[in-house]
């Protein structure tokens, strides 16, 4: 693939292992892993807070394609 005369190349995705075991307890359930709830989760546990993300399928693979915002 070539972005205005440069070469570049893209990275595979990879399987994020997961638990089918939900946490006793959380401060915030994220609900969807796209590119939102990602972000939304990492800068939450950033801030000390103990974040479960509930996905149906793969992380970052679903529906980050279709948020409009």
């Amino acid at each position: 693939m070539a972005l205005q005369g440069r070469e570049t190349t893209r990275a595979p995705l990879q399987q994020i292992e997961t638990s089918g075991k939900l946490p006793q307890a959380a401060d915030v359930v994220v609900i969807g892993g796209g590119i939102v709830g990602v972000f939304a989760a990492y800068y939450l546990a950033r801030r000390g807070m103990k974040v479960a993300l509930v996905e149906k399928g793969r992380i970052g693979a679903e529906q980050s394609s279709r948020n409009w915002g």
